[in-house]
C-alpha cells in the first residue's frame, strides 16, 4: 500500500472513531457492528440476528396474529433513529404507514425485516445504507451512506 494511501485510511478511521461511530461517511458505507448507538436506539447488536444481507433484526414482542407474507398489504407504525439517536421520522402520533410486502415501494431492510413478522409484534432493525438509502441518502433527514434503526409494529397484514 503505498504511503499516502495508508495515511489517509488511517486519518478516515480516526475521524470515524472520534465522531463517535457516526452513521455517516465520504468514502464506503460503515458497518453497523463498528458503530456506537444511542441509547434512545434501544440497539445491542450482541442481542440481535443478522442475516445474510447483512439486516440486524431483533423481536421485541411476538405478535399473535397473521404472519406476514411477499405479497401482503402492510399497516405499521414505526420509528427511526440514525445511531446517534437523531430522530429520522416516526408515525406514532399519526396514521400508520400501508405499503404492500415485497415491493419497490419500501426499502429492501423493510420488506427483508418485516416478513414474518406476527400482527400484533414489534420488532427493531438495523439497516445497512445498501438496504435502505444508500450513498444517495434522503435528504434532509437521511445523509448518504446512513445506517438506520427503526422500530417497528405490525398493526395488519392480508
Amino acid at each position: 500500500m503505498r504511503p499516502r494511501l495508508a495515511i489517509r485510511l488511517v486519518l478516515a478511521m480516526v475521524a470515524v472513531i472520534v465522531a463517535g461511530g457516526c452513521a455517516t461517511t465520504a468514502g464506503p458505507p460503515p458497518d453497523p457492528a463498528l458503530l456506537t448507538y444511542a441509547p434512545d436506539t434501544g440497539v445491542d447488536l450482541s442481542r440481535m440476528e443478522e442475516t445474510s444481507s447483512g439486516l440486524y433484526i431483533e423481536d421485541i414482542e411476538e405478535g399473535v396474529g397473521k404472519n406476514a407474507m411477499r405479497g401482503d398489504r402492510i399497516r405499521i407504525h414505526f420509528i427511526s433513529w440514525l445511531p446517534d439517536g437523531t430522530l429520522v421520522d416516526s408515525t406514532l402520533a399519526g396514521e400508520a404507514y400501508h405499503f404492500e410486502l415485497g415491493s419497490d415501494e419500501v426499502i429492501r431492510g423493510w420488506n427483508q425485516g418485516v416478513i414474518g413478522m406476527k400482527v400484533g409484534g414489534r420488532r427493531r432493525l438495523v439497516i445497512r445504507p445498501g438496504l435502505a438509502y444508500g450513498a444517495r441518502g434522503r435528504s434532509p433527514r437521511v445523509p448518504p451512506n446512513a445506517v438506520l434503526v427503526f422500530e417497528i409494529q405490525l398493526i395488519d397484514a392480508n
